[in-house]
């Protein structure tokens, strides 16, 4: 009996773990097909965005913005019921069904946020000098300003060489071997173990994690940089999508009072809406005790037209079992017009093949700081987004 009670017990337990790990196996998988859930319906409400705007956006001028929430407005599954609002009975009763007779057991939540608002730091590498310059100018603003609004950060790395740094990440990227710091690239990773292969690779970085192999980054340089810079740019910043803390890094005046009055303008069309070109942004934020033209020299790109690329995050829910994808879209066809622009604007001002000198790029035109004009025609798209960044955590 008590070998019988002993076998029983054990074959007991191990049947409640096999159980417990075939069900933890399941609700992964359902969780996963959730999030992909999530990614799919956000493509298709990206896609829907920009048929929209090729379609009517060029006749709605200034409120296209009145277009964002197609894409902007957080969506999950299943939706969670208004507790106040305009909903009528007979919606709430249309979204119950609805729910009901969803064969999805599991929970996703997805939320859409562009990634034009960041700088590019492939374009540390840009063989374009002038771009060069002005970007490595930007990217060691973000640094300069962290010391201007964080005491604890400034006491730590007041004496801190940035510079060099940011040099380093330049000369990772580039094609050349010749340091900006001054000799051999290569000789600050000589020490490293894999001989086979070549520091740095002179070539555009692939993904954000790969700063981390950069000579002189830490964990905290690099949580630093990460919400504002990417390597899906559009050669520029855009004024009315960019975060909170690349505004800031704009310049070490751009004060959190006025970052907040920026935001708080381009969100509310009571007052102002959406930032129209350097004149209505320079001229908006002067009075906050900004130094614009320490903007303006710097000659970095800032936009003001429609978003482009697209970082789409759905997390999937099943039971105690979450999961976790994470995308970026990448806009070929519109952006292929926008860089062509940009190039013929930077040769203009260069005065190549001209045989004049134009304006210097960032005098404050309509357009913005060297930026194309954005008249170009929108091109609607021809299926659904290129997906140039897949994730899953």
């Amino acid at each position: 009996m008590t070998l019988m009670t002993f076998i029983a017990v054990e074959v007991s337990y191990d049947t409640s773990v096999d159980y417990v790990v075939a069900a933890q196996q399941v609700n992964r998988v359902k969780a996963y097909y959730a999030a992909k859930s999530g990614i799919e319906i956000s493509l298709l409400r990206i896609m829907l965005y920009k048929q929209v705007m090729a379609t009517i956006g060029s006749s709605l001028g200034q409120q296209k913005s009145m277009l964002d929430p197609i894409w902007s407005f957080p969506f999950m599954w299943p939706p969670v019921m208004p507790t106040g609002g305009n909903m009528t009975d007979v919606d709430k009763d249309m979204l119950k069904e609805s729910v009901g007779e969803s064969l999805m057991s599991a929970q996703y939540a997805t939320s859409i946020t562009p990634e034009g608002g960041k700088i590019d730091i492939n374009d540390l590498g840009s063989p374009i000098k002038t771009l060069k310059q002005e970007m490595i100018a930007q990217v060691l603003k973000i640094f300069t300003s962290e010391i201007q609004h964080n005491e604890a950060f400034a006491r730590k790395y007041s004496s801190f060489k940035f510079d060099e740094l940011v040099n380093n990440i330049a000369d990772y990227i580039d094609e050349d071997t010749q340091g900006l710091n001054g000799g051999d690239e290569s000789s600050y990773y000589r020490d490293l173990e894999e001989k086979e292969i070549q520091m740095p690779p002179n070539r555009p970085l692939r993904t954000l994690d790969e700063l981390h192999q950069v000579a002189g980054m830490t964990d905290e340089f690099y949580n630093l940089l990460e919400p504002r810079v990417t390597v899906f740019g559009t050669k520029g910043i855009n004024i009315n999508y960019a975060a909170k803390e690349m505004l800031m890094a704009l310049d070490p005046s751009m004060t959190e009072e006025a970052v907040d009055k920026v935001i708080a303008r381009r969100n509310d069309p009571k007052l102002g809406g959406p930032f129209k070109d350097d004149n209505d942004f320079f001229g908006f934020i002067q009075p906050y005790g900004v130094n614009t033209k320490a903007i303006q020299d710097a000659k970095v790109p800032l936009l003001y037209d429609m978003e482009f690329n697209f970082r789409v995050v759905s997390t999937g829910l099943s039971s105690n079992v979450k999961r976790e994808i994470t995308v970026i879209t990448y806009d070929y066809t519109n952006l292929t017009q926008r860089f062509a622009q940009f190039m013929d604007q930077q040769d203009q001002a260069n005065g190549i093949g001209t045989g004049t000198t134009s304006p210097q790029v960032g005098s404050g035109t309509t357009s913005g700081s060297g930026n194309p004009s954005g008249n170009a025609k929108i091109q609607p798209p021809k299926g659904r987004p290129t997906v140039v960044y897949w994730e899953e955590n």
